[in-house]
């Protein structure tokens, strides 16, 4: 008798379940909640009066109604990430999975298919639902109305500039619309040690792209990149870059300061605003960092070739290199060494594509085996420091892809990487003042951000912070 009670109980305990989740389906498609009771209920009393009086076993109807609100909780708990109460609103955030569409997610989270159809048609003229990508987060607005909670619309960002929402008009209706948003922007300290070159190195630190284009153009004007940096030179970075609600980058980042190690040396810049809109980069004195010269104008390169007297590697015989050559990717840009007009861009017999640029009356520069010229490199254009002017290449008399450079003063042809070129612009006065506060105000945020960063791991990386000697 006992086994044969304990197995009635299992019985209507699976039994429940299965018509709480019936019960719940059934109501959500409109019938009638007590109508659905009675159907139930002579099953269930068929089965307890065999063994048991009703009401040892028997759920009353509002007992039923507890187990289906339980039973709607845990499956909103399995579709819903995320819940929160804002502006009399509930907001459940659910995530769209592989092989999932937003429909059958939203229906999942007890929105009637009636109900999604129109939400979504509402959506469709600035978002298409059919193109949701797997991981999109959708947040799902009810209202808590007089006989339960109400489904009232949706919000989803369609990418990080823009939030579609969709709004209940009425009892039937759905209208979206679509919003521009400004992505929050935040400030990050990465650390790193060179290991195959500071780009690769910095990468694998999580620095962003730009940023270290932005570094590595920076430094250009006073470190050589192929002879000066070893493996195990660590350096740090400081920048800004808006970030979508998980935390991702959203556009160009902005380098804010940073520090690099050269042997005993410690090489800090720091981002300054300028008057006029403009910015620039300087050292720890307020010296600019640009020069007048870029000593490497070619992204990812490494010195092959110097300066003198060579054997020819195709010609044969020794003769002077007037210039000399970087061994970089065919395709990798070309940036102009100074800013200036261009004075020659066309085919220059074994230079082949050749381009000269004159910065002063008595200062050129000229860069030959282009693969192409840049866009608007015509003789003529005007150049700044750092743009695009053409392509590494092998055109001309050339064993492979490199970029052959010359630094010319008064016509004659020089050594670019003893030619001394002075500093552009040095802070004093006032202006001086506010750099060394603003200085001393990035290392501040620096630290922060590194604390608040060992914090979140729980773990020290000291370990990793440069030492050395400032340079001056």
């Amino acid at each position: 008798m006992l086994l044969s009670r304990l197995g009635t109980t299992l019985l209507l305990m699976l039994s429940g379940i299965s018509f709480a989740f019936v019960y719940a389906l059934n109501l959500e498609q409109g019938q009638d909640k007590g109508a659905l009771y009675h159907l139930l209920n002579p099953v269930i009393q068929d089965i307890v009066t065999a063994e048991a009086p009703a009401d040892d076993l028997l759920p009353a109807p509002t007992s039923l109604s507890a187990m289906v609100a339980e039973n709607r909780a845990a499956l909103r708990r399995a579709v819903f990430v995320s819940e929160e109460q804002r502006d009399g609103m509930i907001r459940r955030t659910l995530v769209v999975g592989p092989g999932e569409t937003l429909t059958s997610r939203l229906m999942a989270g007890g929105i009637t298919r009636t109900e999604a159809a129109k939400a979504l048609e509402a959506m469709r003229a600035y978002v298409n639902p059919r193109k949701i990508a797997v991981g999109q987060k959708v947040a799902v607005l009810f209202k808590r109305g007089d006989t339960g909670e109400v489904f009232s619309g949706l919000e989803l960002r369609a990418d990080p500039t823009k939030l579609v929402t969709v709004a209940r008009l009425s009892e039937d209706g759905f209208k979206g619309q679509t919003k521009d948003v400004i992505p929050e922007k935040h400030r990050f300290a990465m650390r790193a040690t060179v290991q195959d070159g500071i780009y690769e190195s910095g990468l694998r630190a999580g620095i962003p792209a730009g940023v270290l284009n932005t570094l590595i153009k920076s430094y250009s004007y006073q470190v050589d990149f192929q002879r000066e940096i070893k493996p195990g030179d660590r350096f740090e970075t400081l920048y800004e870059q808006a970030t979508d609600e998980d935390g991702h980058g959203v556009g160009d980042a902005t380098l804010i300061y940073a520090a690099l190690q050269v042997g005993p040396k410690i090489l800090p810049i720091y981002r300054v605003a300028m008057p006029a809109g403009s910015f620039e980069y300087y050292d720890a004195t307020g010296k600019s960092v640009r020069k007048g010269l870029l000593r490497t104008p070619v992204e990812g390169a490494h010195l092959t070739s110097g300066f003198g007297m060579r054997l020819h590697p195709i010609l044969g015989f020794s003769r002077m290199h007037k210039g000399v050559d970087f061994g970089a990717p065919s395709g990798a840009p070309i940036y102009a060494a100074g800013a200036g007009i261009v004075e020659e861009a066309g085919y220059h017999s074994g230079y082949g594509r050749y381009i000269r640029l004159r910065h002063n009356g008595h200062l050129s520069t000229a860069y030959a085996h282009l693969r192409q010229f840049g866009r608007g490199i015509t003789r003529g254009a005007r150049i700044n420091q750092g743009d695009v002017i053409g392509y590494v290449g092998a055109s001309g008399i050339a064993t492979g892809p490199h970029l052959h450079y010359e630094v010319l003063v008064d016509n004659q042809q020089v050594n670019p990487l003893t030619v001394n070129v002075a500093t552009n612009i040095v802070l004093e006065g006032k202006q001086l003042m506010a750099f060394q506060d603003w200085r001393s105000k990035v290392h501040s945020a620096f630290e922060q951000l590194v604390a608040e960063a060992e914090a979140r791991r729980g773990v020290k990386v000291a370990h990793n912070q440069i030492n050395g000697e400032v340079a001056r």
